[in-house]
């Protein structure tokens, strides 16, 4: 034993301390995503990275031209960082960019270089995710491709890939368009031509689907951040948009809602009482928040918890879950004084109380670190169940 006892606790945000000798440096405008063994980090931005930090022989970040041509992965059991060599379709437009996980793929759409939205992009990127270096592939798609833009949302859903809104740094829009990802054909799903309620154009808000509904939470503009007491509701069977009005959180002697907010980041978990939505952080473009909000989409209700807040305000950060229900919060930038100061560290918080056997293996990891560094054969011998194993080592 360690001389540590672990106590499993729910709710409670906290700081994952890293293994082995690397990890990304601090930056902002990147994204994330994750499936049950790693967690993906890819791109971003840090126009002031200390010189301590300044790698002169690593190709990846310069002062001039401060974003970062990286693709990460952080194993979540050995809590190790591993940096990709990437050697085949690197972009260029690295900050404000959409990413998730589609199966073993993860997906890369949009995104802009710096300046911001001197060039914009609008190509698809995949990887199929594995252990070695990263060979980037560009879709070839044809159809109605949407205009390069930066700060959209993205999800997969019944084999078409969705992107909802973003800007390309002059004019801001809340355009749907879908890619068949059988025939690789662009289409539109929704332009927008100022109908009654149809959403404003904005920016780095997150979208959440319910079936064949499409949640879009905040955003904003340069000079505006959107209100998460309107919900604006897209139907896909419908193709209608509904302007929504949740209900505040009245479990508290003052009734409270959620501020306005851009730049936060939202995951959402399947429960037993439907779809629930995780906001965590952003701006209004004068404050900066450190609040986690819950969403329950069947009734619309708000719920502010209370005990479960970042350690620092923070925005421009990226956030994942497992399927399991634990949310991984990665960089982003804390204000600090008159200043700001993007960091590099990785937060975790379990969203649900999730089954015995992964609060086992949760603890049985913590006491025994060394754990980790066991092979495939060794652990399975041991008795460690398959499923566990394969997530420390994963087959590819």
């Amino acid at each position: 034993m360690s001389g540590k006892d672990f106590v499993f606790e729910p709710f409670k945000v906290t700081e994952v301390e890293y293994q082995g000798p690397e990890c990304p440096r601090p930056r902002s405008g990147h994204r994330i995503a994750c499936d049950d063994t790693h967690v993906y980090c890819f791109g971003g931005y840090n126009p002031s990275l200390p010189l301590s930090q300044i790698q002169r022989q690593n190709p990846t970040w310069t002062p001039a031209r401060p974003l970062f041509r990286e693709l990460w992965s952080f194993n979540i059991v050995s809590r190790k960082w591993k940096h990709h060599r990437v050697t085949k379709n690197m972009p260029d437009e690295l900050a404000s960019n959409a990413m998730c996980m589609n199966g073993r793929y993860l997906m890369i759409f949009g995104g802009t270089g710096a300046p911001f939205g001197n060039k914009c992009s609008n190509d698809v990127t995949v990887w199929m995710t594995n252990n070695g270096d990263a060979k980037l592939e560009l879709l070839d798609v044809t159809g109605s491709r949407p205009p390069g833009q930066y700060g959209q949302s993205i999800l997969c859903h019944n084999g078409y890939f969705y992107t909802i809104g973003g800007t390309n740094g002059f004019a801001y829009n809340c355009d749907i368009y879908r890619l068949d990802l059988q025939t690789m054909v662009w289409e539109p799903v929704f332009i927008g031509n100022g109908q009654d309620c149809e959403p404003l154009g904005r920016y780095r808000h997150e979208v959440i689907r319910d079936e064949n509904r499409l949640y879009i939470i905040g955003g904003g503009t340069g000079e505006l951040a959107f209100d998460l007491m309107e919900i604006p509701m897209y139907d896909l069977d419908k193709n209608i948009w509904t302007i929504l009005v949740p209900k505040a959180d009245d479990t508290i002697k003052n009734i409270v809602t959620p501020l306005p907010r851009k730049c936060h980041s939202a995951v959402q978990v399947e429960t037993d009482s439907g779809v629930q939505v995780f906001v965590a952080g952003g701006t209004d473009g004068q404050g900066v928040f450190e609040d986690i909000w819950r969403l329950n989409v069947s009734n619309l209700q708000w719920h502010l918890m209370q005990k479960t807040a970042l350690p620092h305000p923070l925005y421009f950060h990226s956030s994942a879950v497992t399927s399991y229900g634990c949310m991984y919060v990665f960089g982003g930038i804390e204000p600090k004084e008159d200043a700001t100061c993007r960091n590099n560290k990785l937060y975790k918080v379990w969203l649900c109380i999730p089954k015995l056997s992964e609060i086992c293996w949760e603890a049985v990891v913590n006491c025994f670190p060394e754990m980790t560094e066991r092979d495939r054969t060794n652990l399975l011998l041991m008795g460690i169940p398959r499923h566990f194993v394969d997530r420390l080592h994963p087959y590819y």
